[in-house]
């Protein structure tokens, strides 16, 4: 992940000088229009850094950002940088086709790596939970001791045994597997979205949560049905 992040901030870095060249226009080192310039591009590249990494940080609980300006900001801010580094290149007193693509295509990699970055990190999330789930599963039937029936002692003759009703075993209570609490609060709040949405919470509603097999999924059903 560190290298997506470094690739992103390299190619926001080469268009800063895009941007610049828009908004400073004629304008030479002496005007402090020219020195403005340099300014814009990394204040919309910082915005954007900040919001990727916040919403890859949520994403990777299994939280939504729930929102549609969440979108409509990261789309402002990359297609003001693609629009302001290919109009100086339209100039037909100095324009290239290779620098034309290069502006337009480098704008539009950044793009891609914006929308791509926080999912990869919640995949890379998914992936390590699985792993714990699996393991989990893995290691449960060896905590299931096999019971060795013992020898009953000779049983006592009683005076006068008096009669009584047999008592009925207590059903053991069967628990779902420990999990972090950050998915524990994930499943508690589809539960409670269920709810919300006048549906029954089910197995497969823990699936959508957090990826384990069906018995687990029962397990942790069970546990949240009954907390």
């Amino acid at each position: 992940m560190a290298g997506l992040w470094f690739f992103l901030a390299l190619g926001l870095s080469f268009t800063t000088t895009g941007v610049q060249a828009f908004l400073a226009g004629d304008a030479g080192t002496g005007d402090p229009v020219w020195w403005a310039a340099w300014t814009v591009e990394p204040m919309f590249a910082g915005l954007l850094i900040l919001l990727l990494n916040f919403e890859a940080v949520i994403l990777a609980h299994g939280v939504e950002p729930g929102h549609h300006w969440w979108t409509r900001i990261k789309r402002v801010l990359l297609g003001t940088t693609l629009f302001m580094n290919v109009i100086p290149q339209l100039d037909p007193a100095r324009f290239q086709l290779g620098s034309l693509a290069v502006h337009l295509i480098i704008p539009v990699v950044v793009y891609g790596l914006a929308e791509v970055i926080p999912v990869i990190q919640a995949r890379s999330r998914q992936v390590v939970m699985q792993g714990y789930a699996d393991a989990a599963e893995h290691d449960s039937p060896a905590e299931t001791k096999k019971v060795v029936p013992q020898p009953a002692p000779a049983p006592a003759t009683p005076e006068a045994p008096t009669p009584t009703p047999p008592a009925v075993p207590a059903e053991p209570v069967k628990r779902g597997p420990r999990l972090p609490a950050h998915v524990v609060d994930a499943l508690k709040r589809a539960r409670d979205q269920a709810a919300e949405d006048g549906r029954g919470f089910a197995p497969a509603d823990v699936q959508q949560v957090v990826k384990v097999p069906d018995a687990m999924a029962t397990a942790i059903h069970a546990d949240l049905i009954t907390t």
